[in-house]
């Protein structure tokens, strides 16, 4: 058997991973392979008939904690296993040699303890995906993996000839020994640069080859950052290396394995006469995890001041400490000028000692400043737009949010300055988008993003008045569309844009594209309020504005006024007429998805846009031009949601999608088939209700759904259900009303057709 290719081992296991947590979905599955090459395929299949042996061999929790432990087989697929070399907590680890006659190779291979409760099966699994994302030369590398036919799962490993940590260094001078604790903590750190925590870190775990290479193994209870849901049981652990919140129970994070590097560090050193390097290890592995270092990297950053002789972050020190490292550093030219210095000693000696520690805590101070700076711009900029196009990244890019938000948050406490003001509000910006901003990726979070926003403002008002105004009309703008979309708080709306448009000056002429995003949301809210003339109007001026710079941006600002142009259109009772423009704004979208072809904000826009054409068909009579749309739209939209499942957003739009393509069935007379789905719709959207009855977006869109079924039902000849469902409908808006959410735009479209259809039908 030829070796797998790393890249195909590992987008089959990820593909896996999303295939399993949809059991039996054929349409998703359809969906999920059907542009992956053979290789992949042939891999994934070859990984669920794994999973079904080691489903049979592992049935029940019972049964397996009550078998005796199985007797190691003589060979994993090519590999013919030759001693045992290790063992713990998950498994035996077995050095074996490839005998397949196609070439020689020496593997480690990891076989899981046959006693073991599924869970740890689990976790092996767990293990096998979170090597197949990890590339270093410090860390192990991942070969094979699998379920042999007599049910025993195993993973093969680069085999590393080689003694442990503490071991290797044991005779080694203190450089050397902090040479070897370098190595082992950049793979460290490489692994949470993927997002991964090791959670087992200790000298067993680590090897030092004959020529002095370090490798990382054992990440059989990593735990991925981006997991959301903890362990339902405490994960296994080395006591001896693990932190105080990790031997209470805590799931393992990014400061449990700076605690157990501290350890290790100690361990190496041993008791070191050398304070600094002392220093540095109590501070790795302090009980608090504040008073740690805040990553990996801050900690092998104090190491390097201290190889190259500077004052270390883990030790305070006084003056005298500064000029000792200072001297030190310097002792050739300070024995030249012994002499001279002499007659100098006086009040020079002092003016010097002060004037080296005061530059010297100036320095450290603006190096830990910039550091910290760095880290907070590369996880709030970088980072954050490598993952967007990542699958299933948005609670990560939340949480990166969240992470480089606090990172900010303390700078700008220790240090005020325009371009930190200017970053959280920009960093709370992003934050609020991702929590709760309608028509982008978010966690259905408004309550959350709200807060951000009226922070962003406050910060906002202290930058520099044409900066400051530019982001605090970004601010107000975010704040009207939720108003508008999610509260359906019109006044608010308002008052909202009113003060955008002060801060802005004429929108006509606003660069960057704030223009544009002003009239667009104003638009929004002329439609919501009735007055569609001056949403048309609205929308034509945004389209005259100055564009953003950014021509992605820019065509997808035009597309969403086309948008809007034609929604005004619709709903002053001239469809015919809205669908030019609807047309032109698909037209925009597909032509910006060719050029920038994988952007998901455009396949998002690309996706409605069909809906919207599509719904206007329907009205137009033309229900097989209709179906066509919306029956790609549901396809994309699926895809959309399926791609992050955390996406509220996603979601609902692909549910409204189903909805418009089950109108277009019952137009087409597949009447059965339409109540069936608009059913699925009515439950989940009545679900969620139920779940925030407090939110007006979640109560209209299940008064939405309601009046659709009820509809069909009619038509189908169904009129005792389909008038219950209308005067439920009228229930809702009458809900509405009291709080004070109802709108014109509801009056004259949901509940207009509820109480027309009622009235007509019902006694």
């Amino acid at each position: 058997m030829a070796p797998l290719q790393p890249d195909i081992e590992r987008r089959a296991l990820r593909l896996y991973e999303r295939l399993s947590e949809r059991p039996g979905d054929q349409r998703f599955r359809q969906r999920l392979l059907g542009r992956e090459p053979a290789a992949v395929l042939h891999r994934i299949e070859a990984l669920e008939r794994s999973a079904e042996a080691g489903r049979r061999s592992l049935p029940t929790i019972a049964e397996v904690l009550a078998a005796p432990p199985a007797k190691a087989p003589d060979r994993v697929g090519p590999f013919r296993l030759l001693e045992q070399i290790g063992e713990g907590g998950m498994g035996e680890v077995w050095r074996a040699v490839r005998d397949d006659g196609l070439y020689e190779q020496r593997v480690a291979v990891k076989l899981l303890h046959a006693h073991l409760a599924p869970l740890a099966a689990a976790r092996f699994v767990r293990e096998r995906q979170i090597l197949a994302q990890l590339e270093h030369p410090g860390v192990a590398r991942l070969i094979d993996g699998g379920v042999t036919d007599d049910g025993a799962a195993y993973l093969v490993m680069e085999y590393v000839d080689g003694r442990h940590i503490d071991l290797a260094a044991a005779e080694a001078p203190l450089a050397a020994r902090i040479a070897l604790f370098a190595a082992a903590a950049e793979a460290v750190q490489a692994a949470h640069q993927k997002l991964i925590v090791h959670a087992d870190l200790k000298p067993s775990n680590i090897l030092v080859d004959a020529e002095g290479r370090v490798k990382l193994l054992d990440f059989g209870i990593a735990r991925l950052l981006a997991e959301d849901e903890e362990p339902p049981r405490p994960t296994p652990m080395t006591e001896e290396y693990a932190s105080p919140a990790r031997r209470a129970g805590a799931p393992p994070g990014v400061a449990d394995d700076v605690f157990s590097l501290g350890v290790l560090l100690q361990d190496l050193i041993g008791p070191a006469r050398d304070r600094d390097v002392a220093a540095i290890a109590a501070k790795a592995q302090a009980a608090s995890p504040q008073a740690r270092y805040g990553s990996v990297a801050t900690l092998l950053a104090d190491l390097d001041r201290w190889r190259a002789g500077y004052p270390v972050a883990a030790r305070p020190g006084g003056a005298r400490y500064r000029i000792g490292k200072f001297l030190s550093r310097h002792r050739l030219g300070v024995g030249a000028t012994a002499a001279a210095m002499l007659t100098l000693a006086g009040v020079a000696a002092v003016a010097t000692a002060n004037y080296l520690a005061a530059e010297a805590a100036r320095a450290e101070a603006t190096r830990r400043f910039d550091d910290l700076h760095g880290v907070a711009r590369y996880l709030l900029f970088d980072l954050s737009d490598r993952l967007e196009r990542q699958p299933q990244s948005l609670p990560l890019r939340t949480e990166v949010a969240q992470v480089s938000q606090g990172y900010l948050d303390r700078l700008a406490g220790s240090r005020r300055s325009p371009e930190l003001t200017r970053e959280s509000v920009e960093g709370l910006l992003r934050l609020a988008e991702r929590q709760g901003a309608p028509g982008r990726p978010n966690l259905g979070q408004p309550e959350k993003a709200k807060a951000n926003l009226a922070r962003a403002y406050l910060l906002a008002a202290a930058l520099p008045p044409a900066e400051g105004a530019r982001l605090a009309a970004r601010v107000r703008l975010d704040q009207a569309a939720l108003a508008t979309m999610v509260d359906n708080d019109l006044p608010a709306s308002e008052r909202l844009l009113a003060d955008a448009r002060r801060l802005i000056g004429p929108p006509e002429q606003a660069p960057g594209g704030l223009g544009g995003d002003y009239f667009r949301e104003l638009s929004a809210l002329r439609q919501w309020q009735g007055r569609y003339g001056e949403g048309a109007a609205a929308a034509q001026a945004g389209l005259r504005a100055p564009p953003p710079a950014d021509p992605v941006a820019a065509r997808l600002s035009q597309a969403r006024l086309y948008d809007l142009l034609a929604e005004a259109t619709y709903y002053d009772g001239r469809p015919g007429e809205a669908e030019a423009p609807y047309r032109r704004q698909m037209e925009i979208l597909a032509d910006t998805a060719r050029r920038w072809p994988g952007d998901p904000a455009v396949a998002r826009r690309l996706a409605r846009s069909r809906w919207a054409l599509g719904t206007t068909l329907l009205d137009l009579d033309r229900p097989r031009e209709a179906y066509a749309l919306l029956r790609q739209g549901a396809l994309e939209t699926g895809a959309i949601a399926d791609a992050d499942l955390a996406d509220a957003d996603a979601a609902r739009m692909h549910r409204i999608m189903i909805d418009a393509e089950a109108q277009s069935l019952a137009a087409l007379g597949r009447r059965g088939e339409a109540i069936e789905l608009l059913k699925q719709g009515v439950a989940a959207r009545q679900a969620l209700w139920r779940e925030r009855p407090a939110e007006t977006m979640r109560q209209r869109d299940y008064a939405v759904a309601l009046v659709m079924l009820a509809d069909i039902e009619a038509a189908a000849g169904r009129p005792a259900e389909a008038c219950g469902h209308y005067r439920e409908v009228e229930e809702v808006f009458a809900q509405l009303a009291r709080a004070g959410r109802a709108t014109s735009l509801d009056a004259d479209s949901t509940l207009k057709r509820a109480r027309d259809a009622r009235g007509r039908l019902c006694p």
